[in-house]
């Protein structure tokens, strides 16, 4: 009886360790399931500045990504500026609902609308970890990096570039200090060959210690990597070598319309146009080249530091089942459209960024694709969280472009730099409509009373958008059909912080 009743009593003991071991078996393959999310970004990074796009250029790590994942041909920023733009990416809100519409005020970390991206991923439990620019436009907490290394903009718990690489980031202020507010001086964009190490500047600083981190990390938790750099953004002192790879006498450069005058109706007079009209119209045709081979040189250092991220990671064994993105935060005019340098502005070559999606945990049918639905900055937040397996927060806008049956009419941009007007776009793959209206709080509330002018682009036609069609009766009906896609779009914007406004944004911005 003793040795039945020990038999009966090891088989159940031994059924239950059997099914603990499952259950465990499943928790842990569960956990190694969720991907590795690796986020790459940089500053004003042209969408045609890559290689795939345009051959010229030299970014042979991005080009890798895009030849085996999916690159959005038709994607577009939300705002065409730093501050707004990357804070409507971040929480997944239009610029509109989250009151940050300039380079001024963002928002507190009291006020804020929905989780950030960080915060959502640790959240869920991966392990977070933040190197370079978010430029969130307030001093703030971490928002959800446990690691966080940042050369500019504070951040509470992050550690700088200042405090840890002092003389460092002195003899990069002392290389720069002649490029002007935001280093977007002429002569920041003309820029040089920078005499510094790499670790001198910021994005170099900056990729050492990622690249520190990924070969010293133990944490078994899936990782939500964010590396961000602040160039192409001028000011363009390149690290020697990466001019190298072009040949400054084939450098081509902006082509100027048959204009006496800036013809730019929803921009005009914004973006210190006098200084870089004074100046460009002017200079020689050595520093046109110059300005743009610095920049495309620029470019190529940051794929190079990136491809050198990407290697580590491999190594690391944290891209065996990863997902990658790779996006900027708006466009560079580069001297298009009668000297128009930098953003603000709703011309493509400010609104249109590159966005690529790429890494082992792709489906397949993705791999090697161009998709030109029309991509937003929004669609970043849903589209990383619905990869990782992680729900949603409700309040986000975005749509999956991991889902080919989620789409929109048109993408939609917005500009906010004058006191009395807004101006939005919406544009298709063949068609661009932007409309000024006479400011109002709230977004949602606007009619088509309230429109004051607009322009309107034949995009196949005129891709470089030199031929203003708005008054043109032959686009009636596609222009009235995009106006209501437009109004029905703003009728959703309302503002979710109601402590941010536009006075306030304008009150604190006036003098900067």
């Amino acid at each position: 009886m003793i040795t039945k009743a020990y038999r009966i009593l090891t088989f159940l003991l031994l059924g239950i360790l059997l099914l603990l071991s499952a259950c465990s078996s499943k928790v842990e393959t569960k956990t190694k399931e969720r991907p590795n999310i690796i986020f790459l970004m940089d500053d004003q990074h042209r969408w045609d500045a890559l290689g795939v796009e345009k051959s010229v250029v030299v970014t042979p790590n991005l080009d890798e990504l895009a030849k085996n994942g999916v690159r959005f041909t038709e994607a577009v920023c939300q705002a065409p500026m730093c501050i707004a733009s990357r804070n409507s990416m971040m929480f997944g809100l239009y610029a509109n609902q989250t009151g940050v519409l300039r380079n001024g005020r963002g928002i507190p970390d009291d006020k804020l609308p929905i989780p950030p991206l960080a915060q959502v991923f640790a959240n869920a439990g991966y392990e977070t970890a933040g190197f370079g620019k978010t430029h969130w436009g307030v001093t703030c907490n971490t928002r959800g990096f446990e690691t966080r290394y940042a050369a500019e903009v504070f951040e509470e718990g992050a550690i700088m570039m200042k405090d840890l690489n002092p003389e460092a980031k002195q003899r990069y202020l002392d290389e720069t200090i002649g490029y002007g507010p935001g280093e977007e001086d002429p002569s920041g964009y003309i820029g040089e060959t920078s005499k510094l190490p790499e670790q001198d500047h910021r994005d170099g600083w900056v990729t050492e210690k990622c690249l520190e981190y990924i070969k010293g990390r133990e944490d078994e938790r899936p990782l939500f990597l964010y590396l961000s750099f602040l160039k192409p953004h001028a000011g363009h002192n390149v690290p020697e070598g990466f001019e190298d790879s072009y040949n400054l006498d084939e450098t081509k450069y902006a082509e100027q319309p048959p204009w006496e005058k800036d013809n730019s109706p929803h921009a005009e007079g914004v973006n210190r146009r006098e200084m870089y009209e004074g100046f460009w119209k002017d200079a020689s045709e050595e520093q046109w080249k110059e300005m743009t081979m610095r920049y495309y040189a620029n470019c190529t250092w940051i794929d190079d530091m990136f491809g050198r991220t990407l290697k580590a990671l491999e190594e690391k064994g944290l891209l065996e089942n990863s997902i990658i993105i790779y996006v900027s935060d708006h466009g560079e005019m580069l001297g298009e459209r009668y000297y128009r340098f930098n953003k603000y502005c709703l011309y493509d070559a400010s609104v249109r960024v590159p966005i690529i999606i790429s890494g082992s945990a792709l489906p397949i049918e993705w791999k090697g694709k161009e998709d030109t639905r029309p991509a937003e900055l929004v669609d970043v937040y849903p589209t990383l969280l619905k990869a990782a397996g992680i729900q949603v927060p409700e309040k986000a806008v975005g749509i999956n472009l991991l889902n080919k049956e989620q789409t929109r009419e048109a993408s939609f941009c917005a500009l906010h730099e004058r006191e009395d007007e807004a101006s939005f776009m919406v544009r298709t793959e063949n068609h661009k409509l932007i409309l000024c209206f006479t400011r109002k709080e709230n977004a949602s509330t606007y009619t088509k009373a309230d429109i004051i002018g607009g322009e309107f682009y034949d995009l196949r036609n005129d891709p470089k958008e030199w031929s203003n069609l708005y008054e043109d009766k032959t686009i009636e009906m596609i222009k009235a059909e995009m106006t209501d896609i437009m109004m029905a779009k703003l009728a959703t914007m309302a503002c979710m912080v109601p402590e941010m406004n536009l006075e306030q944004h304008f009150e604190l911005t006036r003098d900067k």
